[in-house]
């Protein structure tokens, strides 16, 4: 009889272990683009930079709380959404000096998501909000100040797997 348990816990323990993580599971794709918008000297921010399609700088133009001349972009992440998991984007690779971490609040529910998001620079978290992002419209956000500039930032849910 002993030796029963024995060997159903084993196999239960052992099943348990090799069990998939759920959590890991990637249910979408988000992205995160920096742009560095000013009414100086775009090449202040470095002389390679691009400029954005014109698509894109039409639509930065017309959001309201932006009056800038010219826009560069800094830098690009994209990275998968596991479905239990903080995420990280690091835009501005290799550098840490700005960071999004996100995590699903629930689940995917008519290509819209609900996120826990946390903007960092320099370590420090500086934002923390929790938006709902449809699959294809980036969500607009004014960060720091920098190099007689504004670095703007959007997050879009690119892809949406459930």
């Amino acid at each position: 009889m002993i030796i029963r348990l024995f060997c159903a816990l084993t196999i239960l323990f052992t099943s348990l272990g090799s069990a998939a993580d759920l959590g890991k599971e990637v249910i979408g794709r988000m992205q995160v683009q920096v742009y560095f918008a000013t009414n100086g000297e775009p090449s202040i921010a470095g002389k390679a930079l691009k400029k954005p399609s014109p698509a894109v700088e039409k639509k930065l133009k017309s959001l309201r709380r932006t009056s800038f001349k010219h826009y560069r972009v800094l830098g690009v992440d994209r990275q998968p959404v596991f479905r239990s998991y903080e995420n990280w984007l690091t835009p501005l690779k290799p550098s840490e000096e700005l960071l999004l971490s996100f995590e699903p609040r629930g689940k995917a529910q008519s290509g819209k998501m609900m996120l826990d998001l946390e903007l960092w620079q320099s370590r420090k978290k500086i934002m923390k909000a929790g938006p709902t992002l449809e699959k294809g419209k980036p969500l607009y956000i004014f960060g720091p100040k920098w190099r007689g500039g504004r670095l703007l930032l959007a997050i879009e849910l690119v892809e949406l797997l459930q």
